[in-house]
């Protein structure tokens, strides 16, 4: 009867502890999903974005005027394109104004060019981005916005050429 009682305490203990070592179970329903999303701008709030890529862009341009430090130049460099990424993600996932779209993205990218090309040693290279983000400026707003152009940027154009 010892032997059994022995037996019967070592199978039971051995229950009891094996449960204990197993892993809790998860659910299995969980699943991984991934939603594409797509936007509607109107041509108000594309405007908005126009008026941002402009805006970030004409800022190092503002500071380099004004022989602010080259550690300044840089920060709104790294800002300005940060801010374009951001921008540029609005921007593919709208459907709407789908050529005012296209515009501004590339518009986007000539900035985005720009502002890498601001502090390099390649001065060719870095007037014909400028000119290139200047002249899309100009047409974006010509064709899509009755001619009207960001102030900041007519304000440094005007700072710059009185």
């Amino acid at each position: 009867m010892k032997k059994l009682t022995t037996i019967l305490i070592t199978l039971v203990a051995a229950v009891t502890l094996g449960g204990c070592q197993q892993p809790a179970k998860t659910p299995t329903t969980h699943s991984t999903k991934t939603m594409i999303t797509s936007k509607q701008y109107t041509i108000a709030q594309l405007r908005e974005r126009y008026v941002t890529v402009t805006d970030v862009a004409v800022k190092p341009l503002d500071l380099a005027s004004y022989k602010q430090p080259e550690a300044k130049l840089k920060a709104a460099i790294q800002s300005g394109q940060k801010t374009l990424a951001r921008v540029r993600l609005t921007l593919v996932s709208n459907i709407t104004e789908k050529p005012l779209t296209d515009a501004l993205l590339k518009y986007l990218d000539a900035a985005d060019q720009m502002l890498t090309l601001m502090t390099g040693t390649d001065q060719t290279a870095y007037n014909a981005a400028a000119k290139a983000f200047s002249t899309q400026c100009s047409a974006i707003g010509k064709t899509y916005f009755g001619g009207q152009l960001p102030d900041s940027i007519v304000n440094y154009s005007k700072r710059m050429n009185p």
